[in-house]
């Protein structure tokens, strides 16, 4: 559903003295887009978050927003409005806790995209979350990616894709509140809780709070994808130290055969080889960026020696780790 207004509020919708507190470190939200994306869909996704950290009164605001493109630089909207993006190319360092990929024209044409979707392919680990938004929604089903985040199965994620692709033009006619901010609404929903979504759903469109709260309530939070999600994460976060995967069953809560069952089922690899590809990602980004040291890179991305790193490398990659930087080192200007 597209807005063609969006009116942005401040925080005087919060109550005189409430507010909320959030930790030190931002959630870092992607939002991908394409030429002619749907400005109204974009601005509402960017005007839940600002609303999120205008209720962050007296502490870090807990959202960090960047805007994405394939190539970076100036992206026309559907009104021929142009924003500015970064490229999806460049260094994520820790990833986005949610990637958002709007809809549009351009969403559509990019499925045939092989390079671009083998980018989503490899950035899925670094991401705890990929929503798709209209025809965002075929470019997932392409990149076959979103089982990493939905805790389903490939098969059936692509099916549920394309199930909702196809009910989307069915029901085009149906009134609803708009997705973008249902989708956002459930990213605040589950960091922060109810109190929070529900200001920021005021904030944004008042009184549909009574519409939108039933929407939200997906039951991600208590449900095995949702204790496999947190634990995915976690160890996205924390590949560069000595992690284990009892740590990880401890963070999803979970004994360690429920956790080494649902872990596979639900992300397609163990927990032992999820950690691994995120340590040679890192890896692999160091090498081709920096000119550090291979054993400084090994020590950074939670590998104690040079040699095991290269190891790995041989063995996974058929290549050491000299060798893959100079295949694809960068020079200035690249």
């Amino acid at each position: 559903m597209h807005i063609d207004r969006v009116v942005c509020r401040q925080a005087a919708f919060l109550p005189r003295g409430v507010h909320f507190k959030f930790g030190p470190v931002a959630k870092r939200i992607g939002i991908l887009v394409f030429d002619g994306f749907p400005i109204g869909d974009v601005s509402l996704l960017a005007d839940v978050f600002r609303l999120a950290n205008d209720a962050s009164i007296g502490a870090p605001p807990p959202y960090s927003v960047a805007m994405l493109s394939e190539a970076g630089g100036s992206v026309s909207s559907s009104c021929a409005l142009r924003i500015w993006t970064e490229s999806l190319y460049g260094p994520l360092r820790s990833g986005f806790d949610t990637l958002f990929i709007a809809g549009g024209p351009g969403a559509s044409d990019a499925r045939d995209n092989a390079r671009l979707i083998a980018r989503l392919q490899t950035l899925a680990p670094k991401v705890r979350v990929i929503r798709a938004l209209g025809e965002g929604r075929a470019l997932l089903v392409a990149a076959d990616v979103s089982f990493l985040r939905m805790g389903l199965n490939t098969a059936a994620s692509a099916q549920r894709l394309r199930r909702a692709l196809e009910a989307r033009h069915a029901s085009a006619s149906v009134v609803a509140p708009p997705e973008a901010l249902v989708a956002a609404l459930k990213v605040v929903k589950r960091n922060h809780g109810d109190a929070l979504a529900q200001r920021v759903s005021e904030g944004s469109m008042p009184g549909a709070w009574r519409r939108l709260g039933p929407m939200l309530d997906d039951g991600e939070a208590d449900s095995a994808n949702g204790k496999i999600g947190l634990a995915a994460h976690w160890l996205r976060e924390n590949y560069h130290q000595p992690v284990s995967v009892a740590d990880a069953a401890r963070v999803a809560q979970m004994s360690m055969r429920n956790f080494l069952r649902h872990f596979k089922m639900h992300t397609g690899l163990t927990p032992s080889e999820y950690l691994l590809r995120a340590r040679l990602d890192a890896s692999c980004l160091l090498l081709a960026q920096t000119n550090l040291p291979i054993s400084e890179i090994a020590q950074r991305c939670g590998v104690p020696r040079g040699e095991r790193l290269a190891r790995i490398f041989r063995r996974r990659l058929s290549i050491s780790p000299s060798g893959y930087r100079a295949v694809n080192r960068r020079g200035p200007g690249e």
